[in-house]
């Protein structure tokens, strides 16, 4: 039994000193933390914005339709469908959360 007293006292001392080692790791000196120069990086807010974006994908199945770069007479009008943004806005800060806003979503069909 005093076998077994020995061996319990000598594994507490060993978890004792691995609780020591582990807990001295936590340990922070408020002037180390107050020397840290701060980067220019940390005070910028990033805004982007993007205005004024629209898709029309034509709804035809005319293998000879082409992408013509500018309207002529020749032009040849088909249905399509519209999907246009006004304004997307997105707003950031290093360490905080974000903002973005989307204005005046529109889908559409639009006829020839």
């Amino acid at each position: 039994m005093f076998e077994r007293q020995e061996q319990r006292s000598l594994e507490l001392a060993a978890f004792k000193v691995k609780a020591q080692t582990l807990l001295q790791t936590f340990d922070v000196n408020v002037s180390d933390v107050q020397l840290e120069k701060v980067s220019w990086l940390d005070y910028l807010i990033i805004n982007m914005s993007i205005q004024n974006v629209g898709v029309a994908f034509p709804l035809t199945h005319d293998e000879e339709l082409q992408i013509i770069r500018s309207k002529t007479k020749e032009s040849l009008a088909v249905r399509a469908f519209l999907f246009s943004i006004k304004a997307i806005d997105f707003t950031a800060t290093r360490g905080e959360t974000g903002q973005a806003t989307m204005r005046r979503l529109c889908f559409q069909f639009v006829p020839k």
